[in-house]
């Protein structure tokens, strides 16, 4: 099967409105899945859609996750990079100690902070599909100019603009993804997406222990500096590529791997969600956002569980994958967002405490790493909350790394010092109490966003998200037909359309 399926003829709304079967994403009405696919959905969800909405969540799937997958995967890389390159004979090549190897750390930080607002901003004049390939394109030059340098003070200025330009990414890309999947979808994607970075970081050591063995001195490069030509040849077809798999928002898509049938059906979902598209990002906008409870409510939770220290990749990948699944199944977001922070409050209390058994602290290194995926359960959450207002999703992230990479910058230096090794006292009871605000934090936001419910009179649609009464959208009676170029015909979404009695199915009363 063709990843993009370029050969799919082009539907006419004259043609579906003759024979509504030769929709692509028709569904029949009374179509239910077989036993198989509804035990395998548990751990893949659209096994068990009907045909349609399965045939256009596996195209987004091979279009956009396989790219932001590729994408997250050459960030990882080329962050190890540095780490292999300086014990590969960089060091020895340009006489570094060890002050400037921090350094490279700190310039890269400090690039990072330096681009991550002005990155959001420009997503009101530039597309992301412009945008993100644009800035990977920036950091490959940068990665292989690394090959060529010749003292320390070039490494810090190609790692400066390597921060800068990676600034965008995550924020938009978390954006992005929460514009195009349903609540049932959006964990899984996310941990996947998420889980790419372990994946590459395992995966790094062993394939530039590699290069270097077989490059080393070849063409008069030493192995250090083929570390950087080939992670540079490796992210440039990935960055070129992304100007293609990139769709933007559904709202806007120009995407080549889109037919016009596809667009108008992501819109379809995402107003049946209640999700609102793009808005231009204007100053009273952007002042605006630090002056709603939503930003400082949701920024603690979200800067502070960075700093909390984790090892052990195997038993994040499992548990991340299954807290993934179990989070689109009850759609439990802010509780087991709590959930999966009770190991780092075991762990860190049992290691504060220390003068234990050897098998319960032991346990007490390992059981963190189960919560691993409180930052996807997190930003899943965070998508269904901040549903209507796209700019603040990525705001979020943006303004959040940006504190975040502030205190990275002190915080291990000072909690976790590596002469203290392997007890840090004062380290094991600050993480312990981080992770015990984070917890606090996230029960804070649940009763916000319970009182912003109740403020703006909010109902529950199908999907269990809370939207304005007028956003609910009856997808039984009103057919994907009326969907043209893009649009949605006014009589699907007129305000004050909905009767309560006949479309009281519409709204989920359920008290939480």
């Amino acid at each position: 099967m063709a990843i993009w399926p370029f050969n799919r003829h082009e539907v006419t709304m004259e043609m579906i409105e003759q024979d509504p079967t030769c929709d692509p994403y028709y569904d029949p009405p009374d179509w239910q899945p077989p036993r198989w696919r509804v035990v395998c959905s548990f751990f893949w969800e659209s096994i068990a859609k009907p045909p349609g909405e399965r045939r256009y969540v596996n195209k987004l799937d091979r279009g956009l996750l396989f790219y932001l997958m590729l994408s997250y995967m050459i960030k990882s890389l080329d962050q190890k990079n540095v780490n292999n390159a300086y014990v590969s004979g960089m060091k020895q090549a340009l006489h570094l100690n060890g002050n400037e190897y921090n350094y490279f750390t700190t310039l890269f930080n400090c690039g990072y902070l330096v681009g991550s607002i002005p990155a959001q901003m420009s997503l009101s004049f530039v597309r992301p599909s412009i945008m993100i390939p644009s800035c990977e394109v920036f950091w490959t030059i940068m990665v292989m100019l690394l090959s060529r340098a010749s003292s320390a003070k070039y490494i810090y200025i190609f790692r400066f603009f390597q921060g800068m330009s990676e600034s965008i990414c995550y924020p938009t890309m978390m954006m992005i993804i929460g514009s195009w999947y349903k609540p049932e979808e959006i964990a899984k994607r996310v941990i996947i997406w998420d889980m790419t970075w372990s994946m590459a970081s395992m995966f790094s050591g062993y394939l530039q222990a590699g290069i270097y063995t077989t490059l080393n001195g070849v063409h008069g490069i030493a192995g250090w500096q083929w570390l950087f030509i080939i992670d540079g040849c490796i992210s440039l077809p990935i960055a070129l590529f992304g100007y293609f798999a990139i769709p933007d928002f559904p709202t806007t898509s120009r995407a080549l791997w889109l037919t016009t049938r596809d667009k108008a059906y992501s819109i379809r979902r995402m107003q049946e969600v209640g999700k609102k598209g793009t808005r231009k990002m204007t100053v009273k906008r952007f002042v605006r956002i630090f002056t709603t409870w939503r930003f400082w409510a949701f920024i603690t939770p979200y800067a502070m569980i960075n700093i909390l220290p984790t090892i052990g990749n195997a038993v994040a990948l499992v548990s991340g994958y299954f807290f993934a699944i179990l989070s689109d199944l009850t759609r439990w977001r802010w509780q087991l967002a709590i959930a999966t922070l009770i190991p780092y409050v075991f762990g860190n209390l049992v290691l504060g405490i220390w003068n234990v058994p050897f098998g319960l602290k032991f346990a007490a290194n390992i059981v963190p790493f189960v919560g691993s995926s409180f930052f996807s359960q997190f930003m899943a959450w965070i998508s269904e909350v901040f549903q209507d207002d796209t700019e603040l999703r990525g705001y979020l992230p943006a303004i959040g790394n940006t504190i975040w990479y502030c205190m990275y910058a002190w915080f291990p230096v000072v909690a976790f010092p590596a002469s203290k090794a392997p007890h840090y006292p004062w380290g094991y009871w600050a993480a312990f109490g981080t992770a015990g605000a984070n917890i606090i934090g996230i029960y804070t936001c649940y009763l916000a966003v319970k009182w912003d419910v109740k403020r703006r009179s909010l109902v529950r649609n199908k999907f269990g998200l809370y939207v304005d009464r007028e956003d609910l959208i009856d997808s039984c009676s009103s057919s994907l037909g009326e969907i043209k170029g893009g649009g949605i015909l006014e009589q699907t979404y007129e305000v004050g359309a909905i009767d309560i009695e006949r479309d009281s199915d519409l709204i989920d009363s359920t008290k939480e």
